[in-house]
């Protein structure tokens, strides 16, 4: 009944982990510049309590986001070289390097930075710890922006050796310095800006209903409406000015597809037509976003998930888009596939990903609600004693 390839199945599979890493991941970096930011509103000399109660709580998301991050990207790890070996065969002098300086990247935030930042506050000085969220922040974004770089030569190869196997650079700085590179980063910062934002405004309301917001959840309210907005704007501008690059497709896109194009946009213009109303709500009555209307609030609840559907599906939806290659014009997903690999057992990985993947964002889900519901509880890390 269901005419689906193994070939089909892989590519399913594998935009599955990379949406699902690419919807943390991102979310991650814009985490790290907002704690960044609380950080630095805390050393004015006319700060108050409410900013590094705000970082309190939401460093908090930040280390389940990165938690998650991480287990997106040995996922992909894992289906990258069990579904695709012939890729790394083809392109291994491109891949190979910059993998080894994203793990070692990895490694070196994980254990010798954000360890620190979330673990040592107490140990340090106010302006170090401070310094450790902004080498957190500024390793992430390093991170993100080699991911985004390398997935947008994929689609616009150049600077290779001509005729060459494997496939080779003359110079590294054709991949971090092409245009098209940078036209994706700022379409995928919209898109980072957006979700946080959504998250920010949806755990915002659901407390509201809870109880009143003090002042430090009002303040997360306001940049989390903030974000949303800067999201959408973001949005629209690099949609109108990348779309040709963004958005082109060497073949006509699956039926499925082109109805989750239709629901991107739906949903957009919802999230567009609610920002609207929160913002005229609130410059017309001068009061906070946790006095709207019970009925807002709970339609408010629902931004969350609405801007983390429109990144996940419009991260989809640009693998999509150059068909059968895996590097535009140059390797095709047949070339790269495993052709050993069975339909059947392909199909029950899928399943069970899926199912690993449900079952950590609702856990996700479930301690981010239990943080806004019980407020911040010192994160304290408990070491073996010999």
């Amino acid at each position: 009944m269901w005419d689906i390839s193994s070939l089909q199945l892989a590519k399913l599979q594998f935009f599955s982990s990379l949406s699902f890493f690419s919807v943390f991941g991102l979310s991650t970096v814009v985490l790290g510049w907002i704690l960044l930011f609380c950080k630095g509103m805390t050393h004015r000399k006319a700060a108050d309590g409410r900013w590094m109660e705000m970082y309190r709580f939401w460093v908090r998301i930040f280390a389940l986001s990165i938690t998650v991050s991480l287990l997106g990207m040995v996922f992909l790890l894992i289906q990258t070289g069990a579904l695709w070996p012939n890729l790394l065969v083809r392109l291994g002098p491109v891949s190979g390097p910059l993998i080894v300086l994203i793990a070692a990247l990895t490694f070196v935030i994980k254990l010798f930075v954000t360890d620190v930042m979330l673990y040592r506050q107490g140990t340090l000085s106010s302006w170090l710890h401070s310094i450790f969220v902004l080498l957190a922040a500024l390793g992430l974004t390093i991170i993100a922006t080699l991911l985004i770089c390398f997935q947008s030569w994929l689609h616009f190869p150049a600077g290779l050796v001509p005729d060459t196997s494997p496939l080779t650079l003359i110079d590294w700085r054709v991949l971090i310095l092409q245009a098209q590179a940078w036209h994706r980063i700022a379409f995928m910062i919209s898109l980072a800006c957006l979700g946080v934002g959504g998250l920010m405004v949806s755990i915002s309301a659901s407390e509201a209903l809870a109880k009143p917001l003090n002042a430090a959840e009002q303040l997360g309210f306001r940049i989390g409406a903030g974000l949303v907005v800067l999201g959408l704007g973001l949005l629209a501008v690099c949609c109108v000015l990348f779309q040709a690059e963004l958005f082109r497709q060497d073949t006509p896109l699956p039926t499925i597809a082109l109805w989750a194009q239709k629901l991107v946009l739906g949903l957009l213009l919802l999230l567009a037509v609610v920002s609207l109303f929160q913002w005229g709500w609130y410059l017309k009555r001068r009061s906070e976003f946790g006095k709207l209307p019970r009925w807002a609030q709970h339609a408010l609840v629902w931004v969350g998930p609405a801007s983390w559907l429109v990144l996940w599906l419009t991260l989809i939806l640009l693998s999509l888009r150059d068909g059968q290659y895996f590097v535009h014009g140059l390797i095709t997903y047949a070339e790269a596939f495993s052709s050993e690999q069975s339909g059947v057992l392909i199909a029950t990985v899928t399943l069970v990903m899926w199912l690993l993947f449900a079952m950590i964002l609702a856990g996700f889900i479930f301690l981010a609600r239990r943080a806004a519901r019980y407020g911040v509880v010192p994160v304290r890390k408990i070491r073996r004693t010999a």
